[in-house]
């Protein structure tokens, strides 16, 4: 049970309406919480007295009664929203509690995504280099073929020019 159940439940405790389980583990959460324990204690403190006969007609048969009440409740919801809506302070002074298992998960989840992106740089950048190699000799190949390099013939051979003709079939 959490603190927010103990309020809701507090009257119902101490009027003895919770079954024994629900009444167990509102107990056992009181002895462990000051707060909800002090609450407790100032609840038991109070003394309600009913009124007698007269009293009672005297002010609930009034005129404005009715709407001195809703006037009232209207202001209680009123400061129980702004209460629960009004920011507690701080976002990083507010307590976050988790269970440990999901920590642990998310820490996992955590650490493989960081590896996996480590991988996945190292790949990247291995296929990088690749890539560049590939590009370079692609590169000298096109220089290559643009320029084919001179033939250097011996000093001591002379070339003959030859003519094609067709017709005879021979040089």
């Amino acid at each position: 049970m959490d603190c927010a159940s103990v309020n809701t439940r507090i009257a119902a405790f101490l009027d003895g309406e919770l079954s024994s389980a629900e009444s167990e583990r509102f107990a056992s959460h009181i002895e462990s919480c000051s707060s909800c324990m002090q609450l407790v204690v100032r609840m038991e403190e109070q003394v309600f007295t009913p009124l007698n006969r007269d009293a009672r007609e005297a002010i609930c048969n009034r005129d404005a009664f009715w709407d001195d009440m809703e006037s009232v409740l209207g202001t209680h919801l009123d400061q129980m929203v702004l209460a629960k809506t009004a920011p507690s302070g701080p976002w990083f002074s507010r307590r976050v509690s988790l269970p440990v298992p999901m920590i642990a998960a998310y820490a996992a989840a955590m650490l493989l995504a960081v590896v996996w992106g480590w991988q996945q740089q190292d790949r990247a950048s291995s296929a990088e280099l690749a890539s560049e190699h590939l590009g370079q000799q692609l590169e000298s190949e096109r220089r290559l073929a643009a320029q084919p390099p001179a033939l250097k013939a011996p000093a001591t051979e002379t070339f003959k020019a030859v003519n094609y003709t067709p017709e005879r079939g021979t040089f």
